[in-house]
């Protein structure tokens, strides 16, 4: 008999006894709540006895897909009631996860099917990712188009590499060994994942997730700060589910799933899935490893806290995607075009061309700097003031809305560190550091904040302004600039077994350099700039002036650190075909970054020296998707620990001054972080705005291994 006198007729499927039995402990416990519309649903539901098997389970995965409450209410209690089956029982619960699923044949099992265990070494953990129904919690084949419109989750844990991940042909393995194992007195590590949708309904939340030391990680209801888990075996789940709905336009639709650690993005991954008007046989879905920060998650201990990060992926028509991630839950997503980036980077180039270099008459170009790299105060604030408006120009196309920027600025408000990442084979970077965030009016003289020339005058580690506060509209402050107030690192993708590397060279109280310059600059300038690098190298530099003694000296590996002092050059393409960035060495030697993988064919010297690179010319570091194979990636791709390089051409006294103060950081002990903030302090302090034209390809916290100066 029901509750309400009737004859009940028999069960028309597992779900219809897990349901009854529901309504049951409902209305005889004080601790579960239905809302009345959706008690209503299932009453007609139960009480239609017109539907078979495959209607009744339609319609109920209709009514969870609009009752989000009480979907939130079923999981919850079949989760408890399993894991209480579990314990007494020792055995799969009656009719849990595992039961017969109610639409298409061909469906995979959540588990793999004993003696079927994935070619995988004992003990390695993988991102495992699988698209499910939320009613049975059986997997969505690949080959199944989902139905627009239609509510799914998205499964995700680590550990095992399971048979029907969409990750099994490109899973990362994980090294446990090398795990820090600092959180919960030690039992493990708290990681947090994100999934963000430009096509899905998927809310932008971070959910926190534990790995332990063995087998599979978990979710669990303790709190985010709570130094150890009180929680049970049983309170716990494996998989974390988090809800998707499928748009109602057909065709491909992508999910973003990034797995972050003390605000570092370790690993990203794309999820593409297609959608039709129901379920029915279409395109396989498939998931890529796009992002790695680490080998696998390893190494996590050693990442220090990031306050930001943002990630730079594909979208969909050709669009660029840019996550925004907080400490907290992500900020935004910022849909941009390639066009629109390509401007922005042409732009943020022609008004740094402009700051220090003008054409004259008869084809030439002067220098703006004065003697020193210098500029008088006057002409130092009209600099500040044209990049300020450009800067606010980026920040307005990269977040056109109010509410927008109003996210940024409560996350970035004061100093940040910030770690922008790139998705594997997107070749577009946004020119981050002159991002200028303070509402400026070109129209309109600006107000000059006097606080924040102060603060650069007084502290070459300055990053932000004692009257901040006061900065109000048409304000004029260098700490409006995000490359002044925040310190941006751009780490690369790293391949299956890589670490982000921390130190550079290979240890001992002599740090080497490797020189390779062209013969074709001022050679007056170029032989003081060669004087005072080996005074401050202690005469340990390598001096290569042709293509045939730089590929010796590099096959070597005996260097900590490798520079080159030359032109940068790559071809004009009207039509935007590739072209290969080129350095040119000597007298007319180029050197393609094809060339530096040929000549490391037969050598493992850097794999052991991972030297820091850096690039003073001109072009040298621009990334985008006119080059070919940048050489940003082709150093990483040689166990180099990063790569320094400039956004613009710059002019050979101002590139010395820069790569001199440069290595008198580094040498000294300090991080390439703090060594570029200050260079760029240091010329601001000139009035010279240039600093901001070189960027760091590796970790911010990157520094010299051994003994330093």
């Amino acid at each position: 008999m029901s509750q309400h006198g009737a004859p009940t007729p028999p069960d028309r499927s597992p779900y219809e006894t897990l349901l009854r039995t529901l309504l049951d402990e409902a209305m005889g416990s004080g601790g579960l709540r239905i809302d009345a519309e959706a008690r209503a649903a299932i009453d007609d539901l139960l009480a239609d006895g017109t539907r078979d098997r495959k209607a009744f389970e339609w319609e109920l995965e209709r009514i969870l897909a609009f009752h989000d409450d009480f979907a939130e209410l079923w999981d919850t209690w079949r989760e408890s009631r399993d894991a209480g089956l579990r314990g007494a029982t020792g055995s799969p619960p009656v009719h849990g996860t595992d039961v017969p699923g109610p639409r298409v044949t061909g469906r995979v099992p959540e588990r793999t099917a004993p003696g079927e265990e994935p070619d995988e070494e004992p003990g390695t953990r993988v991102l495992n990712l699988c698209l499910t129904w939320p009613l049975s919690r059986c997997v969505v084949p690949p080959e199944t188009a989902l139905a627009a419109g239609r509510r799914y989750e998205l499964r995700i844990d680590i550990g095992d590499l399971a048979r029907e991940s969409l990750l099994a042909e490109h899973s990362r393995p994980f090294p446990d060994d090398q795990l820090p194992h600092d959180d919960d007195n030690g039992r493990g590590d708290r990681l947090d994942v994100v999934v963000l949708s430009d096509d899905f309904t998927v809310a932008p939340e971070r959910h926190p997730y534990f790995l332990p030391l063995t087998g599979s990680g978990w979710v669990c209801l303790c709190p985010d700060d709570a130094t150890m888990h009180t929680c049970e075996p049983h309170h716990r789940s494996k998989f974390l589910r988090i809800p998707v709905t499928a748009p109602y336009e057909t065709g491909p639709s992508r999910l973003r799933v990034i797995v972050t650690h003390r605000g570092n993005q370790l690993q990203s991954a794309s999820v593409t899935a297609w959608v039709a008007s129901k379920e029915q046989p279409g395109v396989p879905a498939s998931a890529v490893i796009d992002f790695t920060l680490t080998a696998g998650f390893a190494a996590l201990a050693t990442l220090p806290q990031r306050s930001a990060g943002i990630r730079i992926g594909h979208g969909t028509n050709g669009a660029v995607t840019v996550d925004v991630l907080g400490t907290g839950a992500p900020i935004s997503t910022f849909r941009l075009t390639e066009l629109q980036v390509l401007d922005a980077l042409n732009q943020t180039r022609d008004t740094l061309d402009h700051v220090h270099a003008e054409a004259t008459a008869d084809g030439t170009v002067r220098n703006r700097l004065l003697p020193g790299n210098r500029k008088e105060a006057r002409e130092a604030a009209h600099d500040l003031f044209q990049l300020a408006q450009h800067g606010w120009r980026l920040l307005t196309l990269l977040a056109p809305h109010a509410e927008q920027r109003a996210g940024l600025s409560a996350a970035l408000d004061g100093p940040a560190e910030i770690q922008i990442c790139r998705e594997n084979s997107q070749d577009i970077m946004f020119p981050w550091t002159f991002v200028y965030d303070i509402p400026i009016d070109g129209n309109h003289p600006p107000k000059l904040c006097t606080a924040g020339g102060r603060a650069v005058a007084a502290d070459l580690d300055a990053r932000s302004c004692p009257d901040a506060d006061s900065h109000g509209y048409n304000t004029l402050c260098p700490f409006g600039f995000w490359g002044f107030r925040h310190l941006i690192e751009q780490p690369p993708s790293l391949l299956p077994g890589r670490r982000l590397p921390l130190y550079a060279g290979r240890g001992g109280d002599a740090p080497h350099m490797t020189v390779a310059r062209s013969l074709t600059l001022n050679q007056h300038l170029s032989e003081q700039h060669m004087a005072a690098l080996r005074e401050t190298f202690r005469d340990e530099v390598t001096d290569c002036a042709d293509r045939v003694t730089l590929q010796a000296a590099l096959k070597t590996g005996q260097h900590d650190c490798v520079y080159f002092y030359c032109h940068g050059r790559r071809p004009d393409t009207p039509q935007r075909r590739a072209t290969t960035t080129v350095l040119e060495i000597g007298h007319t030697d180029r050197i393609e970054p094809s060339a530096l993988a040929t000549w490391q064919a037969d050598s493992t010297g850097w794999r052991h020296s991972t030297p820091l690179i850096f690039l003073n010319g001109c072009h040298t570091a621009d990334i985008d998707p006119t080059t070919w194979l940048g050489f940003v990636d082709a150093f990483s791709g040689l166990y180099a620990s990063g790569t320094v390089g400039t956004e613009i051409s710059v002019e050979q006294a101002l590139a010395t001054e820069v790569a001199e103060r440069f290595w008198q950081h580094f040498l000294a002990g300090e991080n390439v972080g703090t060594a570029l903030h200050r260079v760029r302090t240091g010329l601001l302090r000139k009035g010279n705005v240039l600093g901001l034209a070189y960027t760091a390809y590796c970790s911010n916290s990157l520094r010299l291994r051994g003994d330093v100066r």
